[in-house]
């Protein structure tokens, strides 16, 4: 437990999901995590009720949530974001050795990677173009 960085909340539920688990009280719990840091083993269901429920709280995080649509930006936002991308590589390709051509060209791929919800230029221009022709 001390190994996940969590808020006080992530923490309680933990504790609690361990609890459950194991069929305890979370004093009990809570108890037996105060002595395993000071040195006393913690007994062997309690830690495997523990190891299982950090790991559920670790893998919730990054587990993709199905029961939620995805947030879609308005068709407009994404049409003016690949017209002010499109106006911007081209005037980057007319000035190469433009900073501010350079700094406007990045910022709108930037903005298609945040209003596209994607981690790289090239997928979020994709996803722009395909979202926008639809």
């Amino acid at each position: 437990m001390a190994t996940t960085p969590a808020p006080a909340r992530e923490a309680e539920r933990i504790l609690s999901a361990a609890a459950a688990r194991a069929g305890l009280p979370e004093a009990v719990l809570a108890a037996a995590l105060f002595d395993a840091a000071r040195g006393v083993p913690v007994p062997v269901r309690t830690e495997r009720a523990l190891r299982q429920a950090v790991h559920a709280a670790r893998s919730a995080d990054t587990a993709p949530r199905a029961d939620r649509p995805p947030l879609v930006p308005l068709q407009s936002d994404a049409e003016q974001a690949l017209g002010r991308f499109f106006e911007a590589r081209l005037r980057l390709t007319a000035t190469p050795t433009d900073h501010d051509a350079r700094r406007a060209f990045e910022d709108t791929l930037f903005t298609l990677c945040v209003l596209m919800g994607r981690p790289s230029a090239p997928a979020a221009l994709h996803e722009a173009v395909q979202y926008a022709e639809i």
